[in-house]
């Protein structure tokens, strides 16, 4: 995000409440678990969840979207009728007070509205091209609104033709992930240079139960390695570009190779893949990876990893195990130094081969002194810099000095 020094002369009233719509959030697991997920008690990790619950806590005023793409012809009404059920409905399942947020069913309702929140995967794109082509409906729907759009490139990698034609159709005002990818990206500047608007770093945030409460010399002397392998990549631009089909091939070759280094490390890494070719276990499996109480898990280790996306992402878990006082074993790349996270103070860095992260692991099972200080570095770095109250009320004010300075013009 924009540094303070970096705003216009006239300086917005940050006070005035901010009218922050939400499209579709019941769509998809990001900020809650979906109806069909709870009704068939199958319940998953919502990672923006901490963004969301701040949303609803703050002084912003919070709306929420039905699908607004609709025609006039029975079977669309009919669709769009049922959409707006399942809002109420996950709304009420979720606990989420009625209340405390707005509803917007129509195009005509985002008039007075300041920003719109989009998710990219689940409405401008997907991991087929059948469904990712009708987030078209979406952003043809949405493009000629003058609202502030906001885009979250979460899972921006799939269907990248597709996806960033969408986006050019929306006409995105910003951009957010958890990297800057328009400066720090390879793959991103290749597919979506065409898109021109703001970029800002939404970092992930250590959500509230993720504390330290194990003593340092209590904990097990080695690396703990989390994380899931997503399903095998399929889009031609992905192969292309990366020579290979692995979202997280870093996390494959943990995998992998974890029998030949049980004395460095202990693996829980997820192979969704495998569990998608096992017949009835996919569910079983993937759920059991996600009941682990990943809180004590990583409360007791003194170091851990979970390797990040080839698409220049990093996983949530970062900041959740240095908050839980853990020393985070990560690459030297801007998606870390961005924030203000040093190597060799913060975390340790390595150079993202098997080899060398063993040998880091290594000289740090015998130097857990060091060892010590680089996590009580880092977990005084979560809690200053990436906990909610800090991130989230900087992009809220952020954001009502964009728009304010937009209405200006």
């Amino acid at each position: 995000m924009p540094s303070v020094d970096a705003q216009v002369s006239t300086t917005p009233d940050t006070k005035t409440r901010l009218k922050f719509v939400i499209y579709r959030p019941h769509s998809n697991i990001w900020f809650r678990n979906t109806v069909g997920r709870i009704l068939k008690k199958k319940l998953y990790p919502n990672k923006y969840a901490p963004f969301f619950d701040h949303l609803l806590k703050s002084d912003v005023d919070v709306f929420f979207t039905s699908s607004l793409d609709r025609a006039s012809n029975p079977k669309a009404l009919l669709q769009w009728a049922f959409d707006c059920f399942e809002l109420f409905s996950w709304c009420i399942l979720n606990k989420i007070s009625i209340q405390r947020i707005g509803f917007i069913f129509s195009k005509r309702k985002l008039a007075g509205k300041d920003a719109l929140f989009i998710m990219h995967y689940g409405n401008l794109t997907y991991e087929t091209v059948d469904v990712a082509g009708k987030g078209q409906l979406v952003a043809d729907c949405l493009s000629g609104e003058r609202i502030y759009k906001i885009v979250h490139l979460t899972h921006y990698v799939y269907c990248p033709r597709t996806g960033v034609n969408n986006l050019a159709r929306l006409q995105p005002d910003l951009l957010v992930a958890e990297n800057d990818l328009k400066s720090n990206s390879g793959f991103f500047s290749h597919h979506f240079k065409k898109i021109a608007c703001d970029f800002w770093c939404l970092p992930y945030i250590a959500a509230e139960k993720f504390i330290h409460s194990t003593d340092f010399g209590q904990r097990i002397n080695k690396l703990l390695v989390t994380g899931s392998i997503t399903y095998k990549m399929k889009d031609p631009e992905f192969l292309a570009f990366f020579h290979g089909d692995e979202l997280q091939p870093m996390r494959r070759q943990i995998y992998s190779q974890a029998a030949n280094y049980t004395a460095q490390m202990d693996c829980f890494v997820s192979d969704l893949n495998a569990s998608r070719t096992e017949a009835g276990s996919k569910g079983n499996s993937q759920q059991a990876y996600y009941k682990k109480d990943i809180v004590a898990l990583y409360n007791s280790y003194a170091m851990f990893a979970v390797p990040e996306e080839v698409c220049d992402l990093p996983a949530i878990g970062f900041v959740e195990g240095m908050a839980c006082g853990a020393a985070y074993f990560g690459l030297d790349d801007p998606m870390y130094r961005d924030l203000g996270m040093v190597p060799g103070v913060h975390y340790v860095c390595y150079d993202g081969t098997v080899a060398d992260l063993m040998n880091k692991v290594g000289f740090f099972q015998q130097h857990p002194e060091q060892l010590k200080q680089i996590a009580e570095a880092g977990c005084q770095f979560v809690n200053s810099h990436l906990r909610a109250a800090v991130v989230y009320d900087r992009f809220i004010n952020e954001l009502k000095r964009t728009v304010h300075s937009r209405a200006l013009v």
